[in-house]
């Protein structure tokens, strides 16, 4: 198996995750975001399919990461309600986010070793756009993990406030 067969195998198999994940999420809003991530992982699929064949890919605008994370936590606090997450859900984002980070690490080796300019550059793109979705994934854990304590923490006033 070739780096590009690696590649799409690992966004498939993180599209079915963020999903599978989706469907067992009662919360609209972060099913929303698993289905954005899922959708995210289905465009970075096609890019290395593209890749694979020796065809030319357009720059793909993903979805604003920290716009939607803005977003998302800003509505849940404004909901001002109780949330109450069980282990299972945790490690779910937990593990979502160590997908995240070995897909960013695999990418990132692929582009040091890739010599074509243009196939080191959407190497280095997709790296980047995991390490968002990774980011977001482990605020979503720390969330989840103890919802109440976090909307209350700097952390989360952070996020909102970044540019």
């Amino acid at each position: 198996m070739n780096a590009y067969e690696y590649a799409m195998r690992m966004e498939l198999e993180a599209e079915k995750l963020y999903r599978d994940m989706a469907d067992k999420t009662s919360d609209g809003k972060l099913k929303s975001v698993l289905v954005m991530l899922a959708d995210e992982e289905l465009k970075h699929y096609k890019a290395f399919e593209k890749m694979s064949k020796n065809q030319t890919i357009e720059a793909a605008k993903g979805f604003d990461v920290k716009q939607s994370a803005r977003k998302i936590f800003v509505a849940l606090k404004a909901e001002n309600k109780r949330y109450n997450f069980n282990d299972e859900q945790v490690a779910f984002y937990k593990k979502a986010a160590d997908v995240e980070d070995k897909s960013y690490q695999f990418y990132m080796q692929k582009a040091a070793e890739e010599s074509d300019e243009s196939l080191k550059n959407a190497w280095t793109l997709i790296a980047e756009e995991e390490k968002k979705h990774q980011e977001l994934l482990e605020n979503i854990a720390n969330f989840v993990a103890s919802p109440n304590l976090w909307l209350e923490s700097a952390e989360f006033y952070r996020i909102i406030e970044e540019d």
